[in-house]
């Protein structure tokens, strides 16, 4: 656990990298990424060994693993062969839940488009209204989903505070 002392300091981690998902089957995971997002997929690769584990904090460990590159961040595919993955199961409100997000301009046309391709969501799409209790950030729609092996994922039309900061 961090130090709270040290978390006091500002750190200047303030770029991401990458996100990544553990999966059950790596090319199972490349079809359903590969169809989402249209993102470049590089090849497959393993990765392993004695160094790998202890970075980790396992005894042993073989990954295989592919990158899916969007223009923003890439999404690590991962497929732990060593130690054999157990399934994870979080809703949202869960602590220690995460979930990735997707930026979408046209929010109807790819809620249309990911129910014809057969992604159900969790619950209607809504548009953020004053009923929400927003006091900015109304007329931002979302929509949550998950991959074939139950990550939690959602899809965002952003307004006000939910849009990017530009560089």
């Amino acid at each position: 656990m961090a130090n709270q002392n040290a978390l006091t300091q500002t750190l200047g981690l303030n770029k991401a990298n990458h996100i990544g998902i553990t999966v059950k089957n790596l090319d199972t995971a490349i079809e359903f990424y590969q169809a989402l997002t249209g993102g470049k997929i590089t090849p497959k690769d393993e990765i392993g060994g004695e160094r790998m584990a202890k970075v980790q904090g396992l005894e042993k460990t073989l990954i295989r693993y592919a990158t899916v590159h969007l223009d923003n961040i890439n999404i690590d595919l991962l497929e732990y062969v060593e130690p054999v993955s157990t399934k994870a199961d979080y809703s949202n409100e869960q602590i220690s839940a995460m979930h990735l997000c997707f930026e979408v301009e046209d929010f109807a046309d790819t809620v249309h488009r990911m129910q014809s391709a057969g992604i159900e969501f969790h619950g209607d799409p809504i548009t953020f209204s004053e009923e929400d209790g927003l006091k900015a950030g109304i007329g931002t729609s979302v929509a949550y989903f998950k991959d074939p092996d139950g990550t939690n994922l959602e899809i965002i039309s952003p307004q006000g505070p939910f849009k990017r900061l530009k560089d």
